[in-house]
């Protein structure tokens, strides 16, 4: 028989750990080729899918301001018409009234009489005045004569100086007498004269207050005269303006819907306690209007500043008082703008727009509607170009 050799220990641990190495080191590859191999196609796959599109640009509508030196405002306030004279007239002495002419509503020209008082009392006066005044002058008339012939006796020596003093002395008193009885006229035909009531001016009759048969006394009203020519127009206005000449020359008031032309009067000289305004009056050219009637002065001032005209829409609130406004600057693309803002200060309204200064000079582009949908850096396109009028 033949003998085999046994193999050696040591040979056969170092094939196995070949063995294990090799396989260990065959799998390592075979994972790293899988990995490989999957991000690979994932990479592929990304590549071959297309990314997401740009968001679009938001769309404004965009105006361009210019300065102006100026600005006509209007300015409204509220005032009511009256009469240009009011007046109560009464008598200046008591009697009774015989006869009343007019009645509430009724229409008078200047020197109408509109009332009478009795004037029995004064009648018979003044008739026993001119019966005094024919006997004093028929005594003067007797004192006259006298005073001649004594003068005429003294000069031929048949009477003394006394005689003819005394003559001389009646017919003076007599004379003094003639005067006191026409005084004594005079007062009657001015009493008389007072007892008829007189309209002053062309007017309407507002009140009556009183009645034929009444006995009226010293100063008691009888009817209330308003005068028709040339109503009066009295409101509060704007201290501010009282010194603009150009502003109240040029005023229209709004009675009823309807525009009267109006000439400026002139002015309370002190201001009103509670509404610290100051008291105009102007004169309506009109004799129809209502007294009393309210009413609308419109006054049209020039505001004498640099400023521009924004749209109220255009306005966002700021800081400290102030506002902002959405200012355009040119972008990357003829086509593309940058969204700004610049603070402005509110100098006045004028219905939906209003006239501002700001941090800016010359012309600007501003966004004038919809700036809740847009943020200072944004970029934004406009709706339409800008004409030469500044409007997109």
């Amino acid at each position: 028989m033949r003998q085999t050799t046994p193999k050696s220990p040591l040979g056969s641990r170092i094939v196995k750990r070949f063995l294990t190495l090799t396989g260990t080191s065959a799998v390592i590859l075979l994972a790293g080729g899988l990995v490989f191999g999957g991000v690979t196609l994932l990479s592929q796959r990304a590549d071959a899918v297309l990314g997401p599109e740009p968001a679009p640009l938001t769309v404004v509508s965009a105006m361009t301001l210019s300065p102006q030196l100026g600005l006509t405002v209007t300015r409204r306030f509220q005032g009511q018409v009256e009469p240009a004279q009011t007046v109560n007239l009464a008598f200046q002495q008591a009697g009774e009234i015989e006869r009343l002419t007019v009645d509430e509503g009724d229409s008078v020209r200047a020197g109408d009489v509109i009332a009478q008082l009795d004037t029995q009392i004064l009648d018979a006066e003044r008739t026993r005045l001119e019966a005094s005044r024919r006997a004093v002058e028929a005594q003067l008339e007797l004192a006259e004569l006298t005073t001649q012939r004594q003068s005429e006796l003294r000069d031929r020596g048949f009477a003394s100086e006394q005689a003819l003093d005394t003559a001389r002395l009646t017919l003076a008193d007599l004379e003094a007498r003639i005067a006191e009885i026409d005084a004594g006229l005079t007062r009657i035909d001015v009493q008389l004269a007072q007892t008829r009531l007189i309209a002053p001016f062309d007017g309407t009759i507002a009140t009556r207050l009183a009645d034929e048969g009444t006995v009226a006394s010293v100063g008691q009203p009888i009817v209330e005269v308003l005068q028709s020519s040339a109503p009066l127009f009295r409101v509060g206005i704007d201290p501010s303006l009282a010194n603009d000449q150009d502003a109240l020359a040029r005023v229209i008031i709004t009675i009823n819907g309807l525009d009267y032309d109006a000439s400026f009067d002139g002015f309370r000289p002190d201001l009103d306690p509670q509404t610290r305004t100051r008291t105009a009056l102007f004169r309506l050219e009109t004799e129809d209007a209502v007294y009393l009637e309210a009413g609308t002065l419109t006054l049209r001032p020039t505001l004498d500043q640099r400023g521009y005209l924004v749209p109220l829409n255009a306005l966002q609130d700021g800081v400290r008082g102030l506002w902002t406004v959405l200012t355009l600057q040119s972008g990357e693309g003829s086509e593309t703008f940058i969204v700004g803002r610049e603070a402005v200060e509110i100098l006045h309204i004028e219905g939906d727009q209003a006239f501002v200064r700001g941090t800016f000079e010359g012309d600007i582009s501003i966004i004038g509607d919809g700036t809740h949908r847009v943020v200072p850096g944004a970029q934004v396109r406009l709706a339409e170009p800008l004409d030469e009028r500044g409007e997109g």
